[in-house]
């Protein structure tokens, strides 16, 4: 797209004219009588310059050197600058636990983790903009995917992670642990976590007490999610019975947790709640959306600047010329009179 940067400027250009209009018009018919001027003008047969060469032609190249002021260029499409964005770690719990059944989606009993797998990946394509990683834990914490703004292989991923990569038991404790010293060798300041357990700490190497050490210590925002239903009916010998399948998560934590770094805790005992919380979390944490641009810029200044200079050029060239042609016509005529 063409523009100017000073299109003000372009104002100015008809400034010369103004100027010659009120110059003729203080000098109105008063003229400068010089006796015997007449009987002279034919001997001296100067040739007066034209309309063009007085007048059009300074014009013109006034025109041009404005033009060339107020800053012609050309901007190219608009380009997205790389800005700084959020960085997300999702720990996602594998224990055996999360194998219980006591989800439901679309009318049917689903396990958490599988529960887990689809409203995630949900809430991860949908964090456009943002950089987002993954942690499994089990009998160890490890990192299945790291830090990436391709979003759609981290929700694949995520959907696709069976029980059985990380063991059995919960090491909640280490995935805190490798979550902070992952966001410590990186320079993001928009450092969030958000973990899911539907346990307490009984593996690994990091205790309670050393993960809220290491939480409070490090700037990393932590959002904590216990999933499981309050009670489920089992059927028994002698009839059905509730039993409640989230005793042993451990909501204390979680919630010391979430406080220790500004975060909050969250309570999924369905997949509406879940759904919900995501949503929560989005305005908690909103996509930076405030993508900058950059359009390039191609200045067109200096070809009216190059014009104007070569008809300056060749004005004075030609007047030259015309001088020294006018000289040569009037020696002859002159050599020899007294």
């Amino acid at each position: 797209m063409f523009e100017f940067g000073l299109p003000w400027l372009l104002l100015v250009i008809p400034a010369p004219l103004a100027l010659l209009f009120f110059k003729r018009k203080e000098r109105g018919t008063q003229r400068i009588y010089f006796p015997g001027i007449q009987k002279r003008l034919p001997e001296l047969k100067v040739q007066q310059p034209t309309l063009w060469w007085r007048y059009v032609l300074p014009l013109f190249i006034w025109a041009l050197t404005v033009t060339a002021a107020a800053q012609p260029r050309w901007l190219g499409s608009p380009i997205p600058l790389a800005t700084e964005a959020r960085e997300v770690m999702i720990a996602l719990d594998m224990s055996g636990s999360m194998q219980m059944d006591d989800m439901t989606m679309n009318g049917q009993r689903v396990s958490r983790l599988y529960a887990a797998h689809h409203i995630l990946a949900d809430f991860i394509r949908r964090r456009e903009g943002d950089r987002i990683g993954l942690v499994l834990y089990g009998d160890s914490a490890h990192l299945y995917v790291p830090v990436t703004s391709d979003l759609e292989t981290v929700a694949t991923l995520a959907e696709e992670a069976q029980f059985g990569l990380v063991g059995e038991r919960t090491a909640l404790g280490d995935a805190v642990g490798l979550a902070i010293r992952y966001f410590t060798e990186r320079e993001a300041t928009e450092r969030v976590v958000i973990m899911l357990s539907d346990g307490m700490i009984n593996a690994g190497s990091l205790s309670g007490e050393d993960a809220l050490f290491l939480a409070k210590n490090n700037n990393v925002k932590i959002h904590t999610i216990g999933i499981g239903a309050d009670e489920v009916i089992v059927p028994g010998i002698f009839g059905d019975r509730r039993i409640n399948p989230s005793q042993d998560l451990d909501e204390v934590f979680l919630s010391q947790l979430a406080q220790a770094t500004g975060g909050e805790y969250f309570r999924a005992r369905n997949t509406n709640e879940m759904e919900q919380i995501y949503r929560i979390i989005d305005e908690l944490e909103p996509i930076l959306d405030d993508k900058q641009h950059f359009r390039p810029q191609l200045s067109l200044a200096h070809w009216p600047l190059l014009l104007a200079l070569l008809l300056i050029s060749l004005y004075s060239i030609a007047r030259v010329l015309l001088n020294k042609r006018t000289a040569q016509r009037l020696a002859p005529e002159t050599e020899g009179k007294p």
